[in-house]
This record gives C-alpha cells, structure tokens and sequence, in this order.
C-alpha cells in the first residue's frame, strides 16, 4: 500500500503533466492561424515502480513529449501538386493574353487584312488604269505591313515583360531561400527543446509551400531536423544553414534573362512553379509565335515583289519591289521580317499592273491575285499557315485550363486529407482543455484529501 508521502508525490506529478498537457494545447490553438501550422497531442505515458523512502510498487502518469503531427508523404504531395498547379496558372495568364492578341471577332485581325489587299488589287484589275483605286491597293498594303510590325512588336513587349517577371521571381526564391536557411538554423538549435520548434516547422512548411508555388523543388530531412531544399534538377537552393543565390544573367544570343545555379545554366532544368510558367511561355510559345509571324511575313512580301517586277506601270516601265526587300541577319533567317515590313511603293502610277507593258493590261494584277491561294509555306497557304498558329495558342490554353482544372481538384482532395490528420480543430482542443482540466481538479482533489489525511493523524497522535 501506498504511503501518504508517495500519493502526494503521485497526485503533485500528476497535477504538473495535466497543467503541461494544457500548455500543449493551447499553442495548438494560437496556431490555427499560423501558416504551416500543424497540431500536436500531449501523450501522457506510465512510468514504472518509483523509489522513494522506501521501496514500493506503483504506476503514475507523466508527459513523454509532443507528438507532432504531420502526415510528411501528403505534405510533399501537396508541394509537388502546388508546383504544377502555379506553373500551369501562370503560362495559362500568359498564353491568354496571347489569344487576346490574335482575337479576331472583333471583326479585325491580319487575315481579314490581308484579304483586303488581295481584294484591292482583284479590283483593281477590272480598271487598272485608275490611280485612286491602285491608291486603295497602296493603303490597304499599307495597312498590312502596320499589322505585322503591330502584332512583332506587342509579341517582343509581352517576352520582355515576361522576362522581367521572372527576375523578379528570382529574388523571391532567393529570398525565401535565406528564411529557410535561417529557420533551419533556429531549428538545429532547438533538437531537443520542448518549445519553439513546433511553430518554427510550421513556419518553415509555409516558407516551403511558398517556394513551391515559385519553383520546383524537391526536400530531404537531416538528423538535425533541418531540410536540404534543391530543384529537381539538383540546383542547390537551401543547404542546411546555407542558402545559394539563383542568379540572372542576359543572355547574349536573345538579350533575355536566363538562370544560373553556380555557374550553371539551369533555365531549361525549370519544370515547375511560376517560373517555369513564365520561362513556359516566354521561351517556347511566344518565340514560337514570332518564328510563324516571320515566316508569313518573309514568304508573302517576296512572292509579291517577285510578281510585281515581273510587270510594268502606267509608263511601261519594269516593276521593281512592292515591298521593301528582307535582308536577314544569317542566311536561312526570317526573324525580324515582321517587324521590317513596310511599303516601298509611293507612287500609285509605279504599280506594275501590266503584263505587257500596255497601261491598259490587268495581266500582272491578275498574277498578283493570284499569290492568295499559292502553298508559301510549308506547303500552306499564307491564310492556311496564319490559321494553323491560331489554333495553336486554342489549344495550349484550352490543354492549359483542362490541365489547371484537374489539378486544381487533386490539390484540394490533398489538402483536405492533410488537414484532417494534421490541421488543428477547435473543438478537439477545447475537448483537450476541459478534459485535462477535470485531471488537474482530480489531483488537486487527491492532494487535499491526502493533506487532511495528514492533518488528522497528525492531530490523533497529539491527543494520543
């Protein structure tokens, strides 16, 4: 049997694990609205037979640690998912800006323009001797070469300020990077606390999550309880207490940014997160887009100028170029041709109508006419080719918003299953208070009983 002594000391252990049990949970509930934030059970363990004054045998509860809960497997699930939900919104953004670009339902657009000229010089060639009506087919090439400068130059604007948003995720992830190293600091030094750790892994989850939604990144734990944090393809960003700068350098051949992990050109490495996203679209889609735009532009002013000097003008003197000629930085190269295109005609009496050199003759209009339905390119037409590309910004955002959707749904199944293992409910831990409340009015209970249990043997030996 017990003596007064040892239940005392039972009651007064068990009065100290209750009121640190308490202590648990209720940092558990300031941390509801911490990022990260996860909830911990207080687990109250049986210690074995105790020694005291003299042997006995007994058992009691005291506090055997916190068990953090973090289900580690959803928790790198949701960042990979995190990973590919970002990069996919943010080329989704950049690709829908594009098809604005090309949205031709407002009744405008480079198709119907260069209809226009085609059918310009067709009329033209029922009165080929009319100067307002060769004026009309001078306006409307005009107004075609505007489109293509036009459209070159809003697609060049959107690559650069892409490029500048991926600069500017950079910093981010070089910022975020240095928090992680320096949470990873705190935390080696807490192995072992009983306190601080537990919000600063929360904060370090939210650091990594936030991370995730910039660039891939793929993490492993060491014994120290700090994270090594890498991309997937091995660029070091966070090495225990040491982050490594993502840094930005122009690329010479483009003049836009590409990314270097210690020397190393990563850029293409990039899989995932908005800057994988932004690279996404700056570096396959739009240069895509500008190749096909160069290429049209390039086929379509040399066809006409090599029909137009096959004529003669109002003078009976030989054509010479419609357009002003491409010169190319190498040879095999349209890039830049759509942004060069202009007019080289300026007077309307120079246009090469004739294919005699008769000024009534239509016989060169009707062979300029005639270059709408020719295969230019690739074996297309130009309206055939100029539609292929349209479709293909249709689907990389259709692809992209199907893709987003559906990730979207397993990021949300994810989250759900890991707040219900890992996330911190208020009626669970209001459960845990008034449960260990009722422990601590039980050993208070004990210790008064055994305090006038004293008190009154105390008082029979003094009457004795």
């Amino acid at each position: 049997m017990a003596t007064l002594f040892e239940s005392l000391t039972t009651a007064i252990r068990s009065l100290l694990a209750r009121q640190e049990a308490g202590g648990v949970t209720t940092p558990d509930l300031s941390r509801m609205n911490i990022p990260g934030g996860s909830g911990g059970n207080e687990v109250l363990t049986e210690d074995g037979p105790k020694s005291f004054s003299s042997p006995h045998s007994g058992e009691e509860e005291s506090q055997a640690g916190i068990a953090g809960i973090r289900d580690r497997v959803l928790g790198l699930r949701v960042d990979q998912e995190s990973q590919q939900q970002s990069r996919l919104e943010w080329y989704l953004e950049a690709m829908q800006q594009v098809e604005a670009l090309f949205d031709e339902s407002q009744g405008v657009g480079l198709p119907r323009v260069i209809d226009r000229f085609f059918n310009r010089v067709q009329a033209l060639s029922d009165d080929p001797s009319s100067l307002p009506l060769r004026q009309g087919v001078l306006t409307a090439a005009a107004n075609l070469s505007t489109d293509f400068r036009q459209l070159a130059a809003s697609l060049k604007t959107m690559r650069k300020g892409l490029d500048r948003q991926a600069k500017q995720s950079l910093e981010e992830i070089n910022e975020l990077a240095w928090q992680l190293a320096a949470v990873n600091e705190r935390i080696a030094s807490l192995q072992g606390a009983r306190q601080g750790a537990e919000d600063l892994t929360g904060r370090r989850n939210w650091l990594v999550n936030e991370l995730s939604h910039l660039i891939d990144n793929s993490t492993l734990e060491s014994g120290d309880g700090s994270l090594t944090i890498a991309t997937s393809g091995g660029a070091a960003l966070v090495v225990g207490t040491k982050s490594f700068r993502l840094e930005a350098l122009a690329n010479p051949a483009t003049g836009f940014t590409k990314i270097l992990s210690q020397g190393t050109d990563i850029t293409g490495q990039i899989s995932g997160g908005k800057l994988a996203g932004t690279l996404q679209a700056r570096d396959q889609d739009i240069p895509g887009l500008q190749d096909g735009l160069d290429n049209i532009a390039a086929a379509l002013s040399a066809a006409i100028n090599a029909a137009h000097r096959q004529g003669y003008d109002l003078s009976g003197s030989p054509g010479g170029d419609f357009f002003v000629p491409f010169t190319p930085s190498f040879s095999g190269s349209n890039a830049g041709s759509a942004a060069s295109l202009a007019v080289a005609l300026r007077d309307p009496s120079t246009l090469a109508s004739s294919s005699d050199g008769t000024p009534g003759d239509s016989g060169n209009l009707r062979a300029l006419a005639n270059i709408r339905g020719q295969r230019l390119i690739g074996g297309k037409t130009v309206q055939t080719f100029y539609a292929k590309l349209i479709l293909g910004i249709g689907n990389a955002v259709s692809k992209a918003s199907a893709e987003l959707e559906a990730e979207g749904m397993v990021l949300e199944q994810l989250e759900n299953q890991r707040a219900a293992i890992s996330g911190v409910s208020l009626d669970e831990e209001t459960a845990h208070l008034f449960r260990y409340q009722r422990a601590f009015e039980a050993a208070s209970g004990v210790v008064t009983v055994v305090d006038q249990v004293a008190s009154s043997f105390s008082t029979s030996r003094e009457a004795a």
